[in-house]
């Protein structure tokens, strides 16, 4: 029987954002009155792709997609700015923090990713992307009084550089979830 992996193709990001990401969350942690699942920092990455459950003979296959959708792809800069929820501040179930694509080679090269796999036969994503890192998600209660606050707080745009993919593995433990690179594919260099 081969052994089922849950897996997404994400960016990682840099410590110097994953501290400011983790100032944020600690400071509406404080703040909270409602049941929040808060993401470590050191667990933050931006997710290109979910694929849920596959076998682990599938890792090179997607793999391959990934590098044949970024084979002509230059690492480019991206910028995480401003603070929001979904579905919205009245009924916040998801607190993030917004990407910024000014050269749009972040939604092209998803784009493509996405091609590459349906054509690998994994088929089409639940949900359209939309370009976010979660902070943390809503498991019990009342969290609009924290969602107006999060639209008052301050959060200096960070700008950083995407030069490689990830294919992450994902266990869900007690205490979080534990990553796993299981392949890294890089960009093209800017010359």
């Amino acid at each position: 029987m081969n052994e089922m992996i849950r897996t997404f193709i994400c960016i990682e990001l840099p410590n110097n954002l994953k501290t400011q990401l983790e100032k944020v969350t600690e400071e509406l942690k404080k703040q909270s009155k409602a049941k929040i699942s808060w993401v470590k920092a050191s667990n933050l990455h931006l997710t290109l792709r979910f694929l849920g459950d596959i076998t682990k003979d599938q890792v090179s296959t997607i793999k391959s997609c990934v590098e044949q959708a970024s084979q002509n792809t230059n690492s480019f800069a991206i910028t995480a700015s401003g603070l929001g929820t979904f579905p919205n501040t009245k009924r916040p179930r998801v607190f993030w923090i917004g990407i910024n694509d000014t050269s749009k080679s972040l939604l092209s090269l998803q784009k493509h990713i996405e091609q590459e796999l349906v054509k690998a036969g994994f088929g089409r994503s639940d949900y359209p992307f939309s370009p976010h890192l979660t902070l943390g998600r809503v498991k019990e209660g009342n969290a609009q009084e924290l969602a107006e606050k999060l639209s008052t707080m301050k959060f200096d745009p960070i700008n950083f550089d995407v030069s490689e993919l990830i294919v992450m593995r994902s266990d869900l433990r007690a205490g979080g979830s534990l990553y796993t690179r299981l392949a890294t594919i890089k960009l093209l260099k800017e010359n």
